[in-house]
């Protein structure tokens, strides 16, 4: 089976997102720990009890991009295949790019934060 994935932009983000798959998967913890320790503040956090913080530009799209390539890593890493190609809409370019090996998690993270500050 042949595939694609487009990620969303900003817009998409709701607090408490990505709660049910954290509970089963470690990989989505693991990915925003290492969002949180690249942003130096606690990004899950933020994710979960806060809705007008998540809603700050400079908050919104870090997460998008931390929750986009968790789900991402938890699709991969359920099964074999791989997507013949990804796109993002606006924001979720970023995401399409850090998936596809293009640019560094880490990288990327402190990108979109610095786009949104600007």
């Amino acid at each position: 089976m042949k595939y694609a994935i487009v990620f969303p932009g900003q817009g998409s983000q709701s607090l408490g997102m990505l709660s049910d798959l954290n509970d089963n998967f470690s990989i989505v913890k693991d990915t925003f720990t290492e969002a949180s320790d690249a942003l130096g503040f606690d990004l899950w956090a933020l994710t979960q009890e806060d809705q007008e913080a998540l809603n700050q530009t400079q908050n919104t799209q870090p997460a998008m991009l931390a929750a986009g390539y968790a789900t991402y890593k938890v699709l991969t890493s359920q099964s074999d295949l791989s997507p013949v190609c990804m796109a993002g809409h606006s924001l979720g370019e970023y995401t399409a790019l850090v998936a596809s090996g293009a640019l560094g998690f880490s990288d990327a993270i402190k990108l979109v934060r610095t786009r949104a500050q600007l």
